[in-house]
């Protein structure tokens, strides 16, 4: 039986589902034992990752699961930190290893104003998946199921999540010029053994990593490794570079896992800027 849990705040709607039916290798597996899987390929010859996939960050989903830092980017305390240190809480940030994003001081500063609206913010400090704009690089990959597609010399992925689709080569083409900012960025793609690696640029500054203001600048850059490690299972990582909001590269991380139910299909969560509609009013009775 599928269960699926979805949380509609104000400011984003978040779906993620969790399936029994997928069974995932033991934590601390090897980083190496992807090499010694062989996966089936492509008419063009790439590893085999088409399918229905769902990000595995740990345990189960809640809302604030969704959240890049376990502490929505508020301040770390010595208590909290110890916290993270001994496991009680968890990050999607790998390194650093205390799960903090490691802004500039200016940055930091505009993250906390971020965080203080992100229960009751004004419209210039709305996320933009509660705006249905979009959810952007890398955010897509690790907050809600997605779908990829494989024509020859692509990748396409497909989320759930307000209509977006991304496109990437795998063709070595050269990107598009600096002067041109996509909110989802200009990506390239190539293979790597079983390891698929996408550089993305070019985004604008007015996505989010997460629903509390976990941002970047115009300045970002992503690198992605896919890293295919069986049939069901593939380890993503990406490191997020922007020498503009942060004092250092940092990494985010996550398991993704196949959907293996038969006849699944992603259910499009389908919304629009302008909606005035909340979790609070679908529990309500009508009136």
């Amino acid at each position: 039986m599928r269960k699926r849990l979805v949380g509609i705040a104000v400011a984003v709607a978040i779906v993620a589902a969790v399936f029994g039916s997928t069974q995932l290798p033991a934590a601390g597996q090897a980083p190496g034992a992807a090499a010694a899987y062989t996966p089936e390929r492509t008419v063009d010859g790439q590893p085999l990752i088409q399918g229905v996939w769902q990000p595995r960050p740990g345990g189960s989903y809640s809302i604030e699961d969704t959240r890049m830092n376990p502490l929505g980017g508020a301040p770390l305390t010595p208590e909290l930190k110890e916290q993270l240190r001994t496991g009680k809480k968890t990050s999607r940030i790998v390194d650093p290893p205390d799960g903090e994003i490691p802004y500039l001081p200016w940055a930091e500063a505009q993250a906390k104003v971020y965080f203080d609206a992100h229960m009751d913010p004004p419209p210039q400090l709305l996320d933009p998946v509660g705006r249905c704009i979009v959810q952007s690089v890398p955010r897509a990959m690790y907050q809600g199921e997605f779908e990829i597609f494989q024509p020859p010399g692509y990748i396409v992925f497909l989320p759930a999540k307000v209509h977006q689709y991304r496109v990437v080569p795998l063709d070595g083409r050269a990107p598009v010029g600096e002067d041109i900012r996509l909110y989802m960025g200009d990506s390239r793609g190539r293979w790597e053994g079983n390891t698929l690696v996408i550089t993305s640029s070019n985004f604008t500054n007015k996505t989010w990593f997460d629903i509390v203001g976990s941002f970047h600048t115009e300045a970002v850059r992503f690198v992605e490794r896919f890293t295919v490690v069986d049939a069901n299972r593939i380890d993503y990582r990406v490191t997020v570079e922007d020498p503009k909001a942060y004092t250092r590269p940092w990494t985010i991380a996550a398991t993704l896992a196949r959907a293996t139910e038969p006849g699944y299909e992603i259910i499009e969560e389908a919304c629009h800027e302008g909606e005035r509609w909340s979790s609070q009013e679908l529990l309500e009775p009508a009136k």
